[in-house]
């Protein structure tokens, strides 16, 4: 008989039993194998998971004869070890407790090997049924960059509740029903069903429904699945049971699905206990591409228990990955420093299992729940309503993914479990990354201890102002004064006050850098001995006009004797409010500046009693950053797509650079190489080939930090081409290459000198001129190295090519006489 119900997307979680979301020291029960059961500290979540008795020396369970042990590290630090004492902590009883194992108290393996185990872990959870270890449909959710994208109305997803012969279901069916659906739901003593959950945090924007199927009986035992490597059993059983369901005539098109077709959730619930934590059958958040119907796919499921109690915290943990795509703010394996954020946010610790707290600000906002207000130039009293889904924003007017939010919260209704009360600051950079020490979303902690969330909050009484000189301080992340000054912070309550800005009428001075240009080839980089300008805007966005302003340009820091600032003062005058005033500020750089050199410079904006500065940093020399592009150059600096900062997971780039000057190859030479480190390079790399794309030969795939070294193109087309990938989990600082011309080798001057091409560009006919008398071969490449035609020359004189069906762009011509070869690059422009 089928069975439909009206239901929700995600994983649900169990309180007293295993959840998917992160750990933080909860207890968990373990059955013994002799049955009697044991409580458990777990820390971690699904990709690393470690655990402690109750009286705090680490755990394992033994791998031969199945007890839960005491653990004892490897002598390279690499594994826990079970030792021969087992067990036996519940809570209450002290005397089921030890101090005697005579090895220390919370152990832990090595970064690195707790690094290894999370990017296997990812990999059996993120990849697919066709053996793929990067699932080709996977929406990302575990990143920076949190997407910004409107989400309301009516969201459905999919429920499939699952038991085994060896673990019977018991609840019933409309319980799950309830559990995500019905907006009166308290069982179990939850503050709502899902579905309210996320009509509450929504502001109401959201109606957030499923369907749900079950029971499908599993066709092997849970102990069977559970054998199985990590996630393969729930991934075997979830295609079963989606081929179940499609058997029994459900329109998989009614569900709400993604940009690329994928189902936008499903929840995986099942019976039975895994032994192991973070093995088998844990619950956890994965991606399966193994089916199809109706149009749709699957790509993003959760799995969670199947059994009482029913709680919120997990399921709705796991649906802002699916609903909001918002990644996790915890860090994964806990070696970058403190989260910064606590049970302050959905994503990371969510408080209470039974009344989770909403997501940050930043991320609510993505999806359009609430209001931001600009804050950015007000001066006055701000009046801020706790929990009112407002947030203040204060900007960074030189970068638009840097800015401050400002958010009252009391421990009140869906917040009642956030560990403190009053206003939190929330520093955001889009270009951040949580699992990183480089954040995207990080929250100030008014104590300045970031591994403790009791005092988080600023209110009066407990650090009642945030500026540029309190600790913590309101600088941007590159040091440069942001001029946010929060302070007369009133009483954590339900209406608070504070104020903004200066607190008097008054010019409110900033400095906005514009660009690079009147550099001396035009290309919109400083080379040396080349001179360019530096433009800025001063700007006043006070009450006030700022009379007597001034802006100077300084050089500093370790290279300021390699610049010379040819105009250091730019006079001002009156800046009148809402004016901008542009200056210029030209600089020349010295000719002995290697490629590569970081120059910095400082520019104050003063009138005497106000002031502020913004400080650049100007690379000398072309840089290329990596792209699925191609360029010319003969000198330049070849970084990842994201330059001086850390490259982003989940990218994918090919980039060809051909040499600029006739006669000559591309030389890369690899002054800095760190790539994520893996023995077979299997998770993040580099590969160099020999020529223009990636049918010429591979000359070697890089990663870690062995370093390509040298690398000179012996392709005719004097190119090299690069590919780089990037999977999720960990990033590092990637590369810098410098890009440089060598004159071809092989080449015999006195046969081929007399190589000309014209006119260049052409219209359509190439005039090819070759003065001497050896037969040669010549040859037409597109910018792949694809060849378009061969013709051979018999003789001195002017050879015709004719381009005219080719489409506008860069090709080359090839000519050859005996083992010497000379390639030229001709523009088409017809």
């Amino acid at each position: 008989m089928r069975k439909i119900v009206s239901i929700i997307i995600v994983c649900i979680a169990f309180g007293g039993n295993v959840l998917a979301a992160p750990f933080n020291g909860q207890i968990q029960h373990f059955k013994q194998p002799d049955g009697s059961m044991v409580d458990v500290r777990l820390y971690g979540n699904e990709f690393y998971m470690r655990a402690e008795g109750l009286d705090g020396y680490t755990l394992v369970r033994d791998k031969v004869n199945g007890w839960i042990c005491y653990a004892t590290l490897s002598d390279d630090k690499m594994e826990l070890r079970a030792t021969s004492v087992v067990y036996k902590g519940i809570v209450g009883d002290v005397s089921s407790l030890r101090n005697d194992i005579g090895v220390s108290k919370h152990l832990d393996i090595l970064p690195a090997a707790i690094k290894e185990i999370i990017k296997k872990n990812q990999t059996a959870l993120e990849g697919t049924a066709h053996g793929s270890t990067h699932p080709t449909n996977s929406i990302n959710k575990r990143v920076s960059g949190t997407p910004v994208n409107l989400v309301a109305g009516n969201i459905k997803g999919l429920c499939i509740v699952v038991d085994f012969s060896d673990e019977v279901g018991t609840v019933p069916m409309t319980e799950f029903n309830n559990f995500c659906n019905d907006l009166n739901y308290t069982n179990y003593g939850n503050n709502g069903s899902l579905r309210k959950f996320y009509k509450d945090i929504s502001g109401g924007l959201v109606d957030y429904q499923n369907v749900v199927y079950g029971y499908f009986r599993a066709p092997l035992t849970f102990a069977q699945y559970d054998a199985m490597p990590y996630a393969q059993g729930a991934q075997q059983i979830l295609g079963l049971a989606l081929n179940w369901i499609d058997s029994q005539g459900f329109d998989f098109s009614t569900l709400s699905t993604n940009p690329d077709g994928s189902i936008q959730a499903i929840n995986l619930m099942y019976t039975g206990t895994p032994p192991n934590w973070a093995q088998g059958m844990w619950f956890h958040k994965g991606n399966y591409i193994g089916f199809s119907a109706d149009g749709v796919h699957s790509n993003d499921y959760n799995c969670s228990p199947a059994k009482d109690p029913l709680t919120l915290a997990t399921v709705a943990h796991e649906n802002g990955h699916m609903i909001g795509k918002w990644p996790d703010t915890y860090k994964y394996g806990n070696t970058s420093g403190p989260d910064g954020i606590g049970a302050f946010d959905l994503m990371c610790w969510y408080g209470d299992s039974y009344n989770p707290v909403p997501p940050n600000p930043l991320f609510r906002s993505n999806v359009g729940w609430g209001r931001v207000v600009d804050v950015t130039n007000y001066n006055g009293i701000n009046k801020d309503t706790a929990n009112s889904m407002t947030c203040y924003k204060y900007r960074n007017i030189n970068d638009t993914n840097e800015f401050f939010l400002l958010e009252n919260r009391m421990a009140v209704d869906r917040s009642t479990y956030i560990p403190d009360q009053g206003l939190t600051i929330w520093h955001i950079d889009r270009n951040g990354d949580n699992q990183s020490t480089h954040h995207e979303v990080w929250l100030e902690h008014a104590d300045n201890n970031y591994n403790n969330e009791d005092n988080a909050c600023f209110r009066n009484g407990f650090n009642a102002e945030y500026s540029y000189s309190t600790t913590p301080g309101s600088n941007f992340y590159n040091g440069d004064p942001s001029g946010l000054r929060v302070w007369d912070i009133s009483n954590a309550m339900t209406n608070m006050t504070y104020r903004l800005g200066s607190g008097q009428a008054g010019p409110s001075l900033n400095l906005m850098y514009v660009n690079l240009s009147g550099d001396t080839n035009g290309n919109g980089f400083v080379e040396p001995g080349e001179s360019a300008n530096l433009n800025v805007n001063s700007l006043n966005f006070g009450q006030l006009s700022s009379s007597s302003a001034s802006v100077t340009c300084t050089a500093i820091g370790p290279n300021a004797g390699l610049v010379t600032v040819n105009t250091p003062l730019a006079m001002l005058g009156t800046i009148a409010v809402g004016q901008t005033i542009p200056s210029a500020f030209n600089i020349t750089i010295s000719p002995g500046a290697a490629l590569g050199t970081a120059i910095d410079l400082k520019f104050l904006l003063s009138d005497g009693t106000d002031s502020i500065y913004i400080t650049r940093t100007i690379i000398v020399g072309v840089q290329l950053l990596m792209s699925n592009s191609s360029d010319n150059t003969c000198s330049a600096l070849f970084y990842d797509a994201n330059g001086e900062t850390n490259y982003d997971n989940n990218t994918d780039f090919t980039k060809t650079i051909f040499p600029s000057s006739s006669n000559s190859v591309i030389k890369a030479d690899f002054i800095e190489f760190d790539v994520e480190d893996e023995p077979s390079c299997g998770y993040d790399y580099l590969k160099i080939y020999d020529g223009p794309n990636t049918s010429s030969t591979l000359l070697g795939m890089y990663c870690g930090t062995n370093s390509p070294g040298q690398v000179t193109s012996s392709h005719a087309s004097g190119a090299l081409t690069f590919v780089f990938h990037s999977d999720e989990g960990y990033t590092t600082t990637g590369w810098k290459a410098i890009i440089s011309c060598l004159t071809a080798t092989g080449v015999q001057r006195n046969a081929l000198s007399s190589f000309d091409v014209f006119p260049n560009p052409s219209t359509g006919t190439v005039n090819v001129r070759f003065d001497n008398t050896t037969n040669a071969t010549l040859s037409v490449l597109d910018l792949m190295g694809h060849q378009l035609s061969v013709t051979t020359i018999e003789s001195k004189g002017d050879t015709t090519i004719d381009l005219s069906d080719q489409p506008n762009g860069m090709y080359f011509l090839r000519l050859q006489v005996g083992n010497d070869v000379i390639v030229k690059k001709i523009a088409l422009n017809n």
